[in-house]
């Protein structure tokens, strides 16, 4: 099991023991420190995530949990008890931390409003928003966003190389900036052909990932090299889809034609950017949302992957087998998976003795392909 980083040190008594409502936001960051909590003793805790794998594991331990892009509307019908605290570890894209803030200012006025009006309850307290996070993060100056801009009162205080701290009495009726929920057209200069939406909270959303070209440009040759004619393709990992929404302009036409493509995501921003950019595709795609493909049931002749071996602030080698192992899974008997990654990273033996043949068949600007059979 892995240690939760060190900013969840102030916040894991609030979630240990949730004596009021309480609602954890939680990013990819909150994966292991979920994993610290018990079982089945949490009937104050909720939970919502843009992580399908925190989300699946917030269930398992009887948390009531939302999956979505962190759209507070839905929580009404999700959570029963109105939100008396919200715990928050910030995030490291700014437009999702500042995008969190509003939306809990929104629920903790309107519900501290509400329980202040109710004369009837006893010990009434003002809402509450619970932050932590690192000086390198910008946690200091989300300080003054909540109390300047969102007019709520409160301080950080410093505790080793975190800050951490409480807010509250949120004000009713600020005009909060809904941007965050906006997809923008993503800049594609050498792609003029391409048309492609995004948004922060998926991972690189506001450029094109040079592994990722370098994987697009090698299809075609590794295709012709292996006489592929593949049927069924996973893009594993799709982000908001780059990858399968030029598989037109960089395969034959007659692989297009009798191409089906299944794309997955543990992100539910990625889920929702790869569906706009699904749309008039000549193949048929089916997204969804899952943990590396652990709840799909297929097998492919073709899966493409950018690997994220990475997990929240830190890199995560478990990720490599964790990917690896789905692959394997996943691969009919003579198919092939296509992977790009940093050319320093090593992919463990014990992992690739499980594949008919390992090859690197390019080395380019710091990325290298693999080919799995």
């Amino acid at each position: 099991m892995n240690t939760p980083d060190s900013s969840f040190t102030p916040l894991l008594p609030y979630l240990q023991s949730a004596e009021i409502s309480t609602l954890w936001v939680a990013d990819e960051n909150a994966l292991h420190a979920l994993e610290h909590l018990p079982a089945n003793v949490f009937p104050l805790l909720s939970l919502i995530t843009n992580r399908y794998d925190i989300y699946a594991l917030a269930q398992r331990k009887g948390i009531s949990a939302v999956f979505n892009d962190f759209d507070f509307s839905t929580l009404d019908t999700m959570i029963n008890a109105p939100v008396e605290r919200v715990i928050y570890r910030i995030s490291k894209e700014k437009a999702l931390t500042h995008h969190i803030f509003t939306q809990s200012a929104k629920l903790l006025s309107t519900n501290n409003a509400s329980n202040l009006a109710n004369s009837h309850v006893k010990n009434r307290r003002l809402s509450e928003l619970i932050i932590s996070g690192k000086k390198q993060e910008g946690v200091k100056s989300y300080q003054q966003f909540l109390t300047d801009t969102l007019q709520c009162d409160g301080r950080l205080k410093k505790q080793g190389l975190d800050y951490s701290g409480t807010f509250s009495n949120f004000v009713e009726n600020i005009e909060f900036d809904e941007s965050y929920q906006a997809t923008t057209p993503l800049p594609t200069p050498h792609h003029s052909h391409i048309t492609a939406q995004s948004k922060p909270g998926v991972f690189g959303w506001d450029k094109i990932d040079n592994g990722t070209e370098l994987l697009l440009q090698s299809l075609s040759e590794i295709i012709e090299k292996y006489c592929l004619s593949p049927k069924k393709l996973l893009d594993l990992g799709c982000g908001y889809g780059w990858i399968f929404i030029n598989l037109p302009y960089y395969l034959d036409k007659k692989i297009i034609s009798q191409l089906s493509v299944t794309a997955t995501d543990n992100n539910a921003t990625a889920i929702l950017c790869a569906e706009i950019n699904s749309k008039n595709l000549p193949f048929n795609t089916n997204l969804i949302a899952d943990d590396c493909a652990k709840n799909i049931n297929e097998k492919f002749d073709l899966i493409l992957c950018n690997p994220p071996f990475h997990q929240g602030f830190s890199h995560d080698k478990s990720l490599t087998n964790k990917f690896l192992e789905q692959i394997k899974h996943h691969l009919e008997v003579g198919g092939m998976a296509v992977l790009v990654m940093n050319e320093f990273i090593s992919l463990p033996k014990q992992q690739l003795a499980r594949f008919k043949e390992y090859t690197v068949h390019k080395k380019q600007q710091g990325f290298k392909i693999i080919i799995l059979k």
